[in-house]
């Protein structure tokens, strides 16, 4: 393949090159030069009037609402409240009458339908011969006997009476199904003027040596015991607490005839 010629480069031929403006560069003291007819390019830097510390224009501020919707619900509170209140007045002044006037129409039913009223009478003790139950014993008071200042016939046994020496015989029957301790010391006798008083046991032997300090009874098993008690010679007997032991509440038998 074969090339066309070429032509010599000639300068004066060439093209002119296309010549782009210039970025504005600003002259500190003189002022830009311009030429008539043209507008000068914008310079490179803030826009007129602008401040670094200056802040935008805002928009005129709204107006809140919300005050005047509070204010508008505490208003249909307080009617509201005011309203119950009378409302409340009414029904208590209304109820009040009716309670008041009440007790008026009913005074008289009731005084007219009420029951007289009959004062508690106290069960009597048991007496002399009726049988009474502390936890896994029965007694039952057989005779009593008072006023005696000595018991014993053995000189070395015998024992005289501070007071007077008051004997009471009682039937001591287990009512369980085990053996049970019985003891004469656990036994209180109470005078008329509610002072009490315990066994004397060195009194009790010369009476019943077998049965004067106490032991097992079995069950079913009866056993017959005295009981002495020393106590002044005014004083009168009035009952005896028996007991199936020192922790039991006891039982009350009448002693008086």
């Amino acid at each position: 393949m074969t090339y066309p010629p070429q032509q010599p480069y000639d300068p004066s031929q060439a093209q002119p090159q296309q010549q782009f403006p210039q970025p504005y560069q600003p002259t500190y003291g003189q002022a830009p030069q311009q030429s008539h007819g043209q507008t000068p390019p914008p310079p490179y830097g803030p826009p007129p009037g602008y401040h670094p510390l200056a802040t935008p224009p805002q928009g005129p501020k709204k107006k809140k609402k919300w005050p005047w919707v509070v204010g508008i619900i505490v208003a249909i509170i307080v009617i509201s409240s005011l309203a119950n209140g009378g409302e409340k007045e009414e029904t208590s002044s209304a109820s009040s009458t009716t309670q008041a006037s009440a007790p008026i129409v009913g005074a008289d039913a009731g005084a007219a339908a009420a029951p007289a009223v009959v004062p508690a009478v106290e069960a009597p003790a048991a007496g002399i011969g009726t049988e009474v139950r502390d936890g896994k014993f029965g007694f039952v008071v057989t005779r009593i006997e008072t006023g005696l200042s000595s018991i014993g016939d053995n000189p070395y046994l015998k024992e005289d009476a501070d007071g007077q020496f008051i004997l009471v015989h009682v039937d001591v029957t287990n009512v369980s199904d085990k053996p049970q301790s019985y003891f004469g010391s656990n036994q209180t006798l109470v005078d008329t003027l509610g002072r009490e008083f315990t066994n004397n046991t060195m009194a009790a032997i010369n009476v019943d040596a077998e049965n004067a300090i106490g032991g097992d009874i079995n069950p079913g098993i009866t056993k017959s015991v005295t009981i002495v008690f020393d106590i002044p010679v005014n004083a009168t007997p009035k009952e005896i607490e028996v007991h199936d032991s020192m922790f039991s509440g006891g039982a009350t038998i009448s002693l008086t005839q």
